[in-house]
C-alpha cells in the first residue's frame, strides 16, 4: 500500500483499479502466480503498472482474499476487459471483482474454483508437504492447479484451483483415503 499512499490522488490522465480475488493463494507464490504476470501484461501492453497488492488474511491469519491495486492509464472498457481475461487466464476464482476507485461499477469475473488441503502443522514438514503436493497434482491430471500453501494456528494449508472443486475432490479421494500421509488431512471448497 505504501505506493499507493505516495499517489493518493492519481496523476493527470491515470486511474486507480482495484482487483479484488477471492483467492488462498501463498505468500510463497503470490508474486510469481499474480503479480509479475500482470505487471509484464500490462507493460507489455502499455495499459500502466501494478502499483502495489496485499494479501488480506481472517481472523486466524489465513489468507482469504488478494488485493491487487493497478495504476492505469486508462479505464475504457476494453482495457478493463482485457484485465479480466488477464486475470482469469491466471485461474481468478468465481467472485473475483474489479472497480476504477470514484466509481460506483463493480466488474465481476473469475471462472476457477477452490480446493483447501489442511493437514496437522506438526505432522507435516516441508519434504512431506511437498510429497503430498505432488501426489494431489499427479491424482488431478490437470484438473487442479497448485497455488502455494500457507501455515496458521497448527494448520498447515495447501492450496489448489481448478475448473472444478467436485473434479478436483474426485480426484484425489483415493490418495486421501489410500496413503498414510493423508490420514489427517481435511478439505474444504474455498470459493
Amino acid at each position: 500500500m505504501f505506493l499507493r499512499k505516495i499517489l493518493s490522488r492519481p496523476l493527470p490522465n491515470t486511474h486507480f483499479v482495484t482487483a479484488r480475488m477471492p483467492v488462498r493463494v501463498g505468500p510463497d507464490v503470490v508474486e510469481a502466480a499474480f503479480v509479475t504476470p500482470v505487471e509484464r501484461e500490462l507493460n507489455d501492453a502499455t495499459l500502466g503498472t501494478v502499483a502495489d497488492f496485499e494479501i488480506i488474511r481472517d481472523i486466524h491469519g489465513e489468507p482469504e482474499e488478494l488485493v491487487l491495486n493497478l495504476l492505469l492509464i486508462t479505464d475504457a472498457a476494453r482495457a478493463l476487459g482485457r484485465i479480466e481475461a488477464m486475470l482469469q487466464s491466471l485461474d481468478a476464482p468465481v467472485g473475483s471483482t474489479m472497480r476504477v476507485d470514484g466509481t460506483n461499477e463493480v466488474r465481476k469475473f473469475g471462472m476457477s474454483q477452490g480446493l483447501g488441503l489442511y493437514l496437522p502443522t506438526a505432522e507435516t514438514d516441508a519434504d512431506l508437504r511437498l510429497d503430498i503436493v505432488e501426489i494431489f497434482t499427479d491424482a488431478m491430471e490437470g484438473a487442479g492447479l497448485y497455488q502455494g500453501s500457507a501455515q496458521f494456528g497448527n494448520l498447515t494449508a495447501l492450496y489448489f484451483y481448478g475448473d472444478s472443486f467436485n473434479a478436483m475432490r474426485k480426484a484425489i479421494t483415493y490418495a486421501l483415503t489410500h496413503d498414510p500421509r493423508c490420514r489427517n488431512a481435511e478439505t474444504r471448497r474455498l470459493t
